[in-house]
C-alpha cells in the first residue's frame, strides 16, 4: 500500500519563476530519493501539493513542510491509502508570469487542465485549484483563469 496526502499552504514570500525553478529541482531530488511522486500546484503565492509514495517518508516530507517557515496557513486536506500512483512522474504546474513553453519537468495542468477520468477528492481538490477564483486572488470577480 500507498500513502497519498494532499495539502494546500501559502507562500509567506513571493516565487519568481527561478526560484519556483529551484524548488521544483531540489524537490525532485529528495522526493525521488525518497520514494515520492505528486503534483505540486502554484498560483499566486499559493500552493497545492499531492505526495504519494511510502507511508513513512510521505508522513515525513509532511512534518518537513508543516516545520518550513516559507509555508504560511497549511492546511490537510486529503490523506488516504493507495494501491497504485496517481501522479508517477514528479511534477510542477504553475502560471508563469510571462507565459512560455512548458519546461522539462513541469505540468501544463493549470492552462490545460485535466482530463483524468480519477474522481477522487485529491483529483477533485487539484481540479477546483485550478478553476476557482479563490485560487488566483488576481482573477477578477465571477472570472476564472485558465
Amino acid at each position: 500500500m500507498l500513502q497519498s496526502l494532499l495539502y494546500m499552504s501559502s507562500a509567506k514570500e513571493p516565487f519568481d519563476d527561478d526560484a519556483l525553478d529551484a524548488l521544483l529541482e531540489h524537490a525532485r531530488t529528495r522526493n525521488t530519493a525518497d520514494g515520492l511522486t505528486g503534483l505540486l500546484v502554484h498560483r499566486a503565492g499559493r500552493f497545492m501539493q499531492l505526495l504519494e509514495g511510502p507511508y513513512d517518508p510521505v508522513m515525513a516530507t509532511y512534518a518537513r513542510i508543516l516545520a518550513d517557515d516559507r509555508h504560511g496557513d497549511v492546511a490537510l486536506l486529503v490523506e488516504e491509502s493507495l494501491h497504485t500512483r496517481r501522479f508517477p512522474e514528479w511534477t510542477m504546474a504553475f502560471d508563469r508570469a510571462e507565459p512560455q513553453d512548458v519546461p522539462e519537468g513541469f505540468s501544463d495542468f493549470l492552462a490545460s487542465g485535466d482530463a483524468s477520468a480519477d474522481r477522487s477528492r485529491s483529483r477533485e481538490l487539484l481540479r477546483w485549484f485550478r478553476n476557482h477564483p479563490m485560487a488566483d486572488p488576481t482573477a477578477s470577480a465571477g472570472k476564472h483563469r485558465r
